[in-house]
């Protein structure tokens, strides 16, 4: 891992509103849970450091409203975001559905530091309350598919009530990020530092490189 990579990481929390987004970012920071709603007003901030793969970093979690004027302000929101976790709510299948929407405006507004779209979790979440008996159970093969066939980066069954894949979330989304981020900064370093050789008779490549000086490429 490069260690002149960015330990500072954005990422924001997207869904329908209802869906657990606050009481999923509550779990993996404060590690506790409230039974009370209250809605998001516009977005809430949080941040926690997390050590990965013996790096320490400082995550800055957005959480943003899921009402559906809300759209602009995800796309504000998105700005300079390293990733993002897009929910639904395991009891109610539209809200599945509807994170098409959520992902569709993210992909439009923001990318990633490659130039490819911002890697994107897709999480299920109150899954705890569908082993209570509220609402049918989900087919975690459908909800695979579902994540493959629009474009997620990965999906996960959460509840943050039990703590039920919360870790395994952000660590997926992690994983994702700083592999593009350490590509990208290793071919920037590549770029700055060689320059390759090409031979002016006949064009072809040879087999070094030179530290580049002034403009060589």
């Amino acid at each position: 891992m490069n260690d002149n990579m960015s330990s500072n990481l954005k990422i924001i929390i997207v869904g329908k509103s209802g869906t657990g987004k606050t009481s999923f970012v509550n779990r993996w920071v404060k590690n506790k849970f409230v039974e009370t709603y209250k809605a998001t007003i516009v977005s809430e901030y949080s941040s926690k450091t997390y050590k990965y793969q013996d790096k320490i970093y400082h995550i800055n979690l957005w959480d943003i409203a899921g009402q559906d004027h809300f759209a602009q302000i995800t796309k504000t929101f998105a700005k300079d975001a390293h990733g993002c976790i897009t929910m639904a709510d395991a009891t109610e299948p539209v809200s599945l559905t509807e994170t098409i929407k959520w992902k569709n405006v993210l992909d439009d507004t923001e990318t990633f530091a490659d130039g490819g779209k911002l890697p994107n979790i897709l999480v299920e979440n109150k899954a705890d309350l569908i082993e209570d008996g509220e609402g049918e159970a989900s087919d975690s093969k459908k909800l695979e598919e579902f994540s493959k066939n629009n474009g997620f980066d990965g999906c996960f069954r959460t509840s943050a009530k039990t703590n039920l894949n919360i870790d395994n979330t952000i660590e997926k989304l992690m994983s994702i990020i700083v592999r593009r981020l350490t590509a990208v900064s290793e071919k920037e370093n590549n770029v700055d530092k060689k320059c390759l050789l090409i031979d002016p008779e006949n064009h072809s490549e040879k087999d070094k490189y030179r530290t580049k000086q002034g403009g060589c490429c």
